[in-house]
């Protein structure tokens, strides 16, 4: 799990869920770019974007190991970002079925956006773990 504008959200939804311990390796909070740059390998340039959630998705995935990785970016708000609207997010997924992005035009204040998105995330994990 790589999360940016949901600052945990997600793995904190995760760790809720019964027997999440079975399969649930950890998560990386890359809140600010350069960690985004250095630890998940995005190159310099915008990072909320739909190639950044890609990039950051598959990047986690190979420092944690794991079958699945999932990533968030986007604006939670209160103001837009590298030209993107608040409420816009990028959900990133990569398995060994490939890599995709979803994006998300949420709306409301910054913490029902960040919690909109984790919910989003989350549905776009359990289908992946079905796959």
């Amino acid at each position: 799990m790589a999360e940016s504008c949901t600052g945990g959200l997600l793995s904190s939804r995760i760790v809720a869920t019964p027997g999440s311990g079975d399969w649930f390796k950890g998560a990386l909070v890359a809140y600010h770019s350069e960690i985004k740059f250095r630890l998940l390998g995005l190159p310099e340039g915008p990072v909320i974007t739909d190639e950044a959630s890609i990039l950051m998705a598959t990047g986690v995935r190979m420092l944690l190991d794991t079958d699945i990785g999932v990533a968030i970016t986007g604006v939670a708000g209160p103001e837009p970002e590298e030209d993107q609207a608040v409420g816009t997010v990028f959900v990133g997924v990569a398995s060994a079925n490939g890599a995709h992005s979803l994006r998300l035009s949420l709306s409301g204040d910054p913490d029902e956006v960040r919690r909109d998105a984790a919910e989003r995330a989350f549905d776009q994990l359990e289908q992946a773990r079905k796959q």
